[in-house]
């Protein structure tokens, strides 16, 4: 569970009383009105320390005279695109640029002349209030969704063609997200590292290139980025959570979240994440992290050693009276921001190998009729993409893109073989 006390802000989505209240339930559902959801107007809001009570000066009657469905600006603007208190910090690609992308920015929600205008729950398929789709960062799920529930589990399509052959027989072993949401956050920045340690000091902040703030007072030092090139893990599906009151890694890094899968187990697939980095506060005896009371609580006297006590109260475990800040990383599904299908990943972008003559030939006979070396470079061109993202320039000319023997393999699967069965020349199946 991420206890990094920022929950507080969240209670303008999920009407929770924050840590003014020891009863506090993040997944409550009694705290989230109707209107919350079916309001039109832009204008109810929640008042933070309110308990789930609108705001001062909002018009219930006019917000109540005008409902209607959900909509991106009640279920993104009012809420998912600023988890993490801001627009488009914590999701990879989530952020207000989806409330009328472009085709760039994600080819699905795109309201422009070749985009599907899809609306949230288009994907996020609901009955009887209960809403497909999770976070992996909170253990809440409410219906699975899958890219196979629209486009089967053998997508490509082209009859007897080569490349699409070999595409549907990577689908048992990749995620469609790996390959056609190449880098995220490419249309708004993202915060890739939060670290509170340093909140609360008489420091005048600056802004990085994108114009993102590096430093508040409220919040610490952060990071952020454009243009990232995902980390990519096995997955089955899923997660461990750390919970309140387990302890930290006192040897590294501690993993908030941590998506299960591996190498061996068939229904593990290769899954692009963002890893969110940070310091957060811990009890330095007791070894776990603490929850600290931030609204009407640090964020008004700066004493984190009170925010650490009144925190551990009001959620119900012992504090030492002695603290620290520790390191810790929280992993985040990258799934929205889907480019263009002509921009998805080159076979050569992953497999280093292909680069190399004689290309496709090295399993297949040379044909004058085929390019190979034409199939095995057909994607998304980085070079372009640079011209208008400075950060992709990057990425111009990798063919290393997936570090396999980070996931396991001995080299590029081409050359020393995949996962499970063997082919007739030798080689492990892919």
């Amino acid at each position: 569970m991420n206890i990094s006390g920022n929950w507080s802000r969240c209670t303008s989505c999920h009407i929770g009383y924050g840590w003014e209240d020891a009863n506090f339930n993040f997944n409550d559902k009694t705290r989230i009105d109707c209107l919350v959801c079916h309001d039109t107007t832009g204008k109810y809001k929640k008042a933070p320390p309110g308990a789930g009570y609108p705001a001062k000066g909002v018009d219930l009657v006019k917000v109540a005279q005008s409902v209607g469905r959900p909509s991106r600006a009640t279920c993104g603007g009012a809420c998912h695109f600023r988890g993490g208190g801001g627009d488009g910090v914590k999701h990879a690609s989530l952020s207000g640029k989806m409330l009328k992308p472009s085709r760039e920015c994600d080819v699905h929600m795109a309201v422009d002349v070749k985009g599907m205008d899809f609306k949230c729950q288009d994907c996020h398929k609901t009955r009887n209030h209960l809403i497909a789709g999770r976070a992996i960062t909170t253990p809440v799920s409410e219906g699975d969704i899958s890219c196979e529930y629209c486009h089967t589990d053998k997508p490509h399509v082209g009859g007897t063609n080569l490349l699409v052959y070999h595409l549907n027989r990577h689908t048992k072993h990749v995620a469609c997200q790996t390959c056609h949401i190449p880098l995220y956050a490419k249309c708004k920045p993202t915060k890739l590292y939060w670290d509170w340690s340093t909140a609360g000091k008489k420091m005048k902040g600056k802004k990085d290139k994108y114009g993102k703030p590096t430093y508040k007072k409220k919040k610490g030092h952060m990071k952020w980025g454009m243009a990232v090139k995902p980390t990519y893990k096995w997955y089955n599906g899923t997660v461990k959570h750390m919970l309140l009151g387990e302890k930290i890694n006192e040897n590294g890094i501690t993993e908030i979240n941590t998506p299960q899968g591996s190498i061996d187990d068939p229904a593990s697939r290769i899954y692009p994440f963002k890893v969110f980095g940070g310091k957060q506060i811990s009890d330095a005896v007791n070894k776990y992290l603490l929850p600290p009371k931030l609204w009407k609580g640090y964020w008004k006297h700066w004493d984190w050693n009170k925010a650490a006590a009144d925190g551990a109260k009001a959620a119900g475990i012992p504090y030492s009276g002695k603290y620290e800040f520790v390191e810790t990383v929280t992993h985040w599904a990258v799934t929205h921001g889907v480019y263009p299908k002509e921009q998805a990943l080159s076979c050569a972008h992953c497999h280093p190998t292909l680069t190399k003559e004689p290309y496709c030939g090295r399993c297949h006979q040379e044909r004058k009729d085929i390019d190979f070396k034409a199939l095995a470079f057909k994607g998304i061109d980085f070079g372009q993409m640079a011209k208008k993202l400075d950060d992709a320039k990057a990425y111009v000319g990798k063919t290393d893109f997936i570090d396999f023997k980070a996931l396991g393999y001995e080299g590029d699967p081409i050359e020393v073989g995949g996962r499970f069965g063997v082919l007739r020349f030798g080689r492990t199946e892919k």
